[in-house]
């Protein structure tokens, strides 16, 4: 097999192997894939984390070793948890910048080395968590890091604070406690307990949204007591009842309720 690392900010995946198919997702620096196929000048990738498909172009192709691929994906891994993580090429002496959620092994020495390429990586010093009464560490740190993304746009297939879809979202939020959610809300709700009711929900619970046929088109996480953080034009906090989510800038519902799923075991 054929494997890759992203070693760009952002390297879109498109639905099919062409520049003017839809964006269907996005790899982030330091997200490890095996190319399935070739087409057009491009490959058809698979993500190594959650086995997603989509295709990329094969000029952003950096390719590790079969050999190397084992050891990649086992390494403990630096979480960006700030907006952007400023690194350097090692070679051009480059400034880059990496986005939040990314995720890659901790360099040696200040050198970082993804397939092909190798940077320059001074690494932020830790922040604490701060301790809340009656939350664990993990919905604090949920909390904390989604309210990172207030504001961010809307953007379909997007998983970065320039731009997030609603399933990317939640995927990139719980990446930061290390839980590892399926790219799509349609396949995120098939993970965790179910919750009956609303008033039974915890910071964490994953709440899914249907449209007119029951199809799940949408998710966000609940951040408080019938509030809800979800990327809906932008990442927004909205209030959430048994009908769905209540936008009060327009006084409707913008999404209707289908499920609520609890992941973390509290």
């Amino acid at each position: 097999m054929t494997y890759g690392v992203a070693h760009l900010s952002i390297i879109p995946l498109r639905s099919e192997p062409s520049e003017k198919s839809e964006m269907v997702s996005q790899l982030l620096f330091g997200d490890a894939y095996i190319v399935l196929e070739e087409q057009n000048g491009r490959f058809k990738i698979q993500t190594c984390d959650c086995q997603y498909e989509g295709w990329m172009d094969k000029k952003l192709f950096n390719p590790i070793h079969e050999l190397d691929v084992e050891a990649y994906l086992s390494a403990d891994k630096y979480f960006v948890k700030d907006y952007l993580l400023f690194i350097k090429t090692f070679e051009q002496d480059i400034l880059f910048p990496v986005f939040a959620g990314s995720s890659f092994p901790f360099p040696k020495d200040n050198i970082l080395i993804l397939g092909n390429s190798i940077f320059m990586v001074h690494l932020p010093e830790e922040k604490q968590v701060q301790t809340v009464p009656e939350l664990t560490e993990s919905q604090v740190t949920i909390i904390q890091f989604a309210a990172q993304y207030l504001n961010a746009p809307y953007l379909w297939g997007g998983r970065s604070p320039a731009g997030i879809d609603c399933s990317g979202f939640s995927q990139i939020v719980y990446k930061r406690i290390g839980l590892a959610l399926p790219r799509d809300a349609s396949q995120q709700v098939q993970m965790g307990k179910t919750i009956d009711f609303v008033e039974e929900t915890q910071i964490g619970d994953l709440a899914f949204f249907q449209n007119e046929e029951g199809k799940i088109i949408h998710v966000g996480i609940i951040c408080g007591k019938n509030k809800i953080i979800h990327a809906s034009g932008c990442v927004r906090i909205d209030t959430i009842d048994t009908t769905g989510i209540f936008n009060h800038e327009t006084k409707t519902y913008s999404h209707f309720l289908r499920i609520i799923k609890r992941i973390l075991s509290l």
